[in-house]
């Protein structure tokens, strides 16, 4: 088959990518020899700096979205550090405001703000808790899986016997099943010897479980459910030997440490009437000589304090708390600082984020351990497969990425896989791409020859339905970035015929490149696939520019209609973008057939200022 002027075309290397799929393009020979010349000279190494990680929030627990380096104060052992550098996480979709007009779809999927995922711990102090007041949790843990999406996972535990109910799973279902599973166990006459021997208990337990989790390379959101604890008490005269249910100050600073290592941020939840009462605790809530107090809040207080954990309260409404545990830890930043030549690692260090904007809440542990690097030998430690396997967000490599849909002589449907490094001559070592059903299983992988190639495609196979593909790539200093797009893996019925995705790019020496994001160009190419009809059947067919989906055009042509083979037909236009401001668009692909029937495909098109 010839190939026209203008048509996407393929390298030898890549038709078992793409064949007889929707035709994209290979790079141009001398760019892509271009880049991997670049690829094998050396690169400077810039050192890293040790990362600090902390949530800013509004008043109504909504991250701050645009904080900058210049705002930012760390202390670490109380010296200000210098942040180098400041990027924004996201774990979870930014709730859309109710009455919002509609919005276009993101153009790609990126990492410059990947939605990472979150991993909740529920603990339940099960000995706090007597038998009735389970409800408490069940209605809670409700307002939490109402904001959980799929990227999300959670554990429950119980403490301080139960140990892990349920491993780490984005099963709502199974979530809920253990959750009703639990009961409180505790004494409704508990006294104070029995309220300091329970919380040691806890406290001991709770410290086991972080030790389990050090050196994570996200953080853990523990959500921890409690009646009640004691707080520091020594429980004998000082002339005495310490009684059996000593509390030392240092058994809550030890959480603090293990906390800072498996990088956990805390919520505490108590029953809201916890405290009101006070036939049950010495009026001082310092206590008596050296019995200490019995009130059931004051643990909570240092447990709270020790850690940096916000306390919520646990009433008869129920899903209210969490719901805002929820939007908190829906984004986080990480500041990088420069490296100082006396950075240690593996040891705990106090630490001290402040925000120089008004009606900003930082949250950030009191303490810090930084993970030891491992060093590099020339050879790249982190692979590619492990990447594509974590939940954890990697950043240090920019990534744009975007599946597309087409369809093989055999009606098996494919993903094709389009790669687009925001530094477009960053020399990669190695780059792959899973495809993920709703309920976590991969369903195909990819992995890429030659990652100096440009643009970087590859494609996987998979049965109709949605998916969320997940790209991964490390580049010659070993540093990755992830980045993932939701995947629409259908083709578009339009009465007999049935349409591919839309794939936008710019022309290059008579090829057409695939493009995720524009800036100068003039014009914008934009090409899908026509599957199946009858021989001789008549359709037009045009490309339009609007603002919003089913907004008015700003933009009309004519698309033309060049036949690939017996099955399908190649829709090729060119959209005029260089007088458009920049912002998004959305660029529809628009067929008519003789008898009125209509049928479109679109995708959003990125311009930015350059």
């Amino acid at each position: 088959m010839n190939n026209p002027r203008g048509q996407p075309k393929f390298t030898n290397s890549r038709i078992h990518q793409f064949t007889n799929c929707l035709v994209l393009v290979s790079a141009l020979a001398a760019g892509a020899d271009g880049a991997a010349a670049r690829q094998s000279q050396p690169t400077k190494e810039r050192p890293s700096g040790p990362e600090v990680d902390f949530a800013a929030v509004q008043a109504d627990g909504t991250p701050v979205v645009d904080l900058q380096p210049t705002e930012v104060e760390v202390r670490l052992n109380d010296r200000v550090r210098i942040v180098r550098a400041l990027r924004r996480v996201a774990t979870a979709p930014a709730p859309i405001a109710t009455g919002a007009p509609a919005r276009t779809t993101p153009p790609y999927g990126t990492n410059e703000s990947v939605a990472a995922g979150r991993s909740f711990v529920l603990a339940v102090d099960q000995e706090s808790f007597t038998a009735g007041r389970e409800p408490l949790l069940r209605s809670a843990v409700e307002g939490l899986l109402t904001a959980f999406t799929p990227a999300d996972q959670a554990m429950v535990v119980a403490l301080p016997f139960g140990g892990v109910m349920l491993p780490f799973t984005s099963e709502t279902a199974r979530i809920r099943r253990a959750v009703e599973g639990l009961s409180g166990q505790g004494s409704r006459n508990e006294t104070g010897s029995e309220l300091a021997c329970r919380t040691r208990r806890f406290l001991e337990s709770l410290e086991g479980f972080l030790q389990e989790h050090a050196g994570r390379r996200s953080p853990l959101t523990v959500v921890l459910f409690t009646a009640g604890l004691a707080g520091p008490r020594r429980d004998a005269p000082m002339a005495l030997a310490p009684g059996m249910c000593e509390l030392p100050v240092d058994q809550f600073r030890q959480i603090a440490v293990t906390a800072s290592a498996a990088r956990a941020n805390f919520y505490v939840l108590q029953p809201a009437d916890i405290g009101m009462s006070a036939a049950s605790w010495r009026a001082s809530i310092g206590g008596v000589g050296d019995l200490g107090s019995d009130n059931p809040l004051e643990g909570i207080e240092h447990l709270a304090g020790a850690t940096g954990g916000a306390r919520l309260p646990l009433d008869a409404t129920g899903t209210g708390s969490l719901l805002r545990v929820a939007r908190e830890s829906s984004a986080f930043y990480v500041a990088e600082l420069e490296p100082e030549r006396g950075d240690v690692f593996g040891r705990s260090r106090s630490l001290a984020v402040r925000v120089a904007r008004r009606g900003v809440t930082v949250r950030a542990r009191p303490a810090i351990t930084f993970a030891e690097r491992p060093r590099r030998t020339g050879t790249t430690r982190l692979a590619v497969a492990d990447v594509l396997l974590s939940r954890d967000a990697f950043t240090d490599v920019r990534l744009r990425v975007a599946g597309v849909t087409m369809r093989e002589p055999d009606g098996r449907v494919r993903v094709g896989v389009v790669i687009e490094p925001a530094d477009p001559v960053a020399p990669l070592a190695s780059v792959g791409a899973v495809l993920v059903e709703g309920g976590g299983r991969i369903v195909g992988r990819w992995f890429g020859k030659d990652p100096a190639e440009r643009p970087l495609l590859g494609a996987i196979a998979a049965a109709p339905g949605t998916y969320r593909l997940r790209v991964a790539a490390i580049d010659a200093d070993g540093r990755a970035g992830a980045a993932e797009d939701d995947v629409d893996a259908t083709l578009t019925p339009a009465g007999p015929l049935s349409l591919g995705s839309l794939v936008l790019g710019v022309s290059r020496n008579g090829a057409t490149e695939p493009r995720l994001e524009f800036g100068s160009e003039p014009t914008a190419i934009a090409s899908f696939d026509i599957y199946g009809g009858p021989a001789g059947l008549r359709l037009s067919a045009t490309l339009e520019v609007a603002r919003d989906p089913d907004g008015p055009a700003l933009v009309t042509v004519p698309l033309a209609l060049t036949r690939a083979d017996a099955s399908r037909v190649v829709a090729t236009g060119v959209a005029p973008i260089g007088a458009l401001p920049p912002g998004d668009y959305v660029v529809r692909g628009v067929i008519q057939l003789e008898d009125g029937t209509r049928g479109r495909v679109i995708r959003t098109l990125r311009k930015v200022a350059r």
